[in-house]
């Protein structure tokens, strides 16, 4: 008896210990694919979807790949909407139409990857959002997109380009997905890396 008790005994030790091992590999499995979903991407721009689409909550996750705090990563909630079409064009010398067509809120920590924090970024005024996307179109067609964070280095009438700055260049743009690099500095750019912003289900 005493030793069918043991063969039993050990038989759910096996079968614990198989259990969790199974469970230990999809937790991991599951950490890899969750890590995987930001990753860097290059190229030039792209855009699945229009920019009226993109209203509504995102997570938005920096990665930092250089700078003090390289390797780090930082999540948060990032909220977008269409902005005023009284406000979307900017008017500025030459022959590159800008527009600011998306505007939001975040209350991402930048300064876990050392980015700079330039005023309320939680700020919902049209004219000096806390997130703003200024989108550029070349006379030949071509589209470059930049979302810019902080209140103080958005304004309707201004694209600031000295001083201290937070930058996502966006590279892949879909109705469920944002992809790009990043930069911030003041005057120079101190940390950079890559970044993703994925929608959140309502």
């Amino acid at each position: 008896m005493s030793s069918l008790g043991g063969k039993i005994r050990a038989q759910v030790s096996g079968l614990l210990a198989v259990t969790l091992a199974a469970a230990a590999c999809a937790g991991r499995g599951r950490s890899g694919a969750s890590g995987g979903e930001c990753r860097p991407v290059e190229g030039p721009f792209t855009a699945s979807t229009p920019w009226d689409s993109l209203s509504g909550s995102w997570r938005l996750t920096l990665v930092a790949g250089s700078g003090p705090m390289a390797g780090r990563t930082v999540q948060g909630a990032l909220t977008l909407r269409a902005q005023d079409p009284a406000l979307r064009r900017v008017d500025r010398p030459g022959p590159t139409t800008v527009t600011v067509p998306v505007i939001g809120t975040t209350d991402i920590a930048l300064e876990a990857v050392r980015a700079v924090r330039l005023g309320d970024v939680r700020s919902t005024d049209p004219t000096q959002p806390g997130v703003a996307i200024w989108a550029s179109q070349s006379p030949d067609g071509a589209v470059s997109a930049v979302m810019r964070i902080g209140q103080e280095a958005i304004r309707s009438n201004l694209m600031r380009i000295e001083g201290g700055y937070t930058a996502l260049f966006l590279r892949q743009v879909s109705v469920n997905a944002i992809r790009g690099g990043w930069a911030s500095g003041v005057t120079t750019e101190e940390s950079s890396g890559y970044f993703c912003a994925q929608r959140v289900s309502s």
